[in-house]
């Protein structure tokens, strides 16, 4: 069986920390941000679905944002609900805070802080942490989950 990850945002200077307010955010940003970071995945969804249905199946990861619950997240239980019958598995990651490049490069240490006291772990998160589960969901060991997504954030996410 093959597979896909999508994985991608725009976090470039251009667009970072620009899409403040509906009214205060440039109609640039928001066209730059659906087309990056929804856009391209239905993009490489719809490229990769034809081949997926004639071999007969496959997985599809795609990754979300912890700061949202949106448009990809819909994505992900659409294509599970439309192409699950016939072997097409899509499911979701939303991640937390992950130490990637980008965050190591801006190094907002005030808000690494106020992540790792929101999490109930001890650290924060690293690209083997979302590449373990991506790993899974696109295994045949994943094959009775389908148009679910996993918020894979520390637990940041829960209140008390």
């Amino acid at each position: 069986m093959h597979g896909l990850h999508n994985v991608g945002a725009d976090l470039s200077d251009n667009t970072l920390g620009r899409d403040k307010t509906l009214l205060d955010t440039d109609f640039e940003v928001w066209h730059r941000t659906l087309d990056v970071n929804l856009l391209g995945y239905v993009r490489t969804t719809r490229a990769i679905l034809p081949h997926l249905l004639d071999q007969g199946g496959g997985s599809i990861v795609n990754t979300s944002s912890g700061g949202s619950l949106g448009a990809v997240n819909q994505l992900t239980r659409h294509v599970a609900n439309n192409w699950g019958a016939q072997g097409i598995r899509c499911n979701g990651v939303m991640p937390g805070l992950v130490m990637g490049e980008t965050q190591k490069r801006q190094n907002d240490e005030l808000m690494q802080q106020m992540f790792v006291k929101a999490a109930r772990v001890t650290r924060l998160g690293e690209p083997r942490d979302l590449a373990a589960i991506t790993a899974f969901l696109l295994s045949d060991e994943a094959e009775w989950i389908n148009g679910q997504v996993w918020y894979i954030g520390g637990a940041s996410h829960m209140r008390q």
